[in-house]
């Protein structure tokens, strides 16, 4: 197991992202963001664009995790958005991540030879990079780890696409997370959805190997927004 793996065993992983849209938006927010992560004990940083990869890693001492976000103009449930090419790949390595993350996904768009075809070539250009695979069923858990390119299994995209979307649970997707625990061997990260301490436990309960959580942390609007729901259906009432 890669030495930078196994800092994150057992631990905690913050996603430090912001969109153009939200006030935070930037290098030097994300910085202060992974700072207060740091801060608080977390084990390792999620963090996306070159730009802001470079400013985490100057201000941090933690692992990070790089990903490079391309949006298109399609149905998000179709779309592959998490580092989709290696010239993206490229991108987020050169700009200093630890482990690089991309969306190993089974689409339409993009059978599972061209997923594997883009593994190795990552892998061959950059054979020392940890690889995380994001993704959103137990099918394609089993072909990452098949590829032999991958060093940790994550559940983020899990009801964030087309064939997963139907079984969307309301808080992380335990389930797929049990069910790749019995299959799998490689390290596997819990992603997506989790808002409470509670949910943290059931992870941890279920198997997860390492944790990450992002908007319940770093996106203070969606924060306020869940309170704000919460209050206005009290006077609704």
């Amino acid at each position: 197991m890669h030495k930078t793996v196994e800092k994150l065993l057992n631990g905690l992983v913050i996603s430090c992202q912001a969109y153009e849209d939200t006030p935070l938006y930037g290098p030097e927010f994300m910085a202060a963001m992974a700072k207060c992560a740091q801060m608080g004990g977390a084990n390792g940083l999620r963090a996306c664009w070159p730009q802001d990869i470079r400013a985490v890693k100057a201000a941090c001492e933690l692992p990070v995790i790089g990903i490079n976000k391309k949006f298109g103009d399609g149905d998000p449930l179709d779309e592959i958005f998490i580092t989709p090419t290696f010239e993206l790949a490229k991108e987020v390595i050169e700009a200093g991540c630890d482990i690089l993350a991309l969306d190993c996904t089974i689409r339409d768009c993009r059978p599972f030879a061209e997923l594997d075809e883009l593994l190795h070539r990552i892998k061959e250009a950059y054979p020392d990079l940890p690889i995380m695979a994001d993704l959103a069923t137990l099918e394609e858990a089993v072909k990452a780890e098949e590829t032999g390119c991958v060093d940790i299994i994550s559940t983020t995209l899990a009801g964030y696409t087309r064939n997963s979307c139907t079984n969307k649970t309301e808080g992380p997707d335990v389930g797929l997370l049990r069910e790749i625990k019995k299959v799998c061997t490689l390290p596997v990260n819990a992603e997506g959805r989790i808002w409470e301490v509670g949910e943290l436990e059931t992870v941890l309960e279920a198997g997860a190997d390492m944790v990450s959580i992002g908007s319940a942390v770093t996106r203070p609007h969606l924060i306020t927004e869940r309170f704000v729901n919460c209050n206005r259906k009290y006077f609704k009432k």
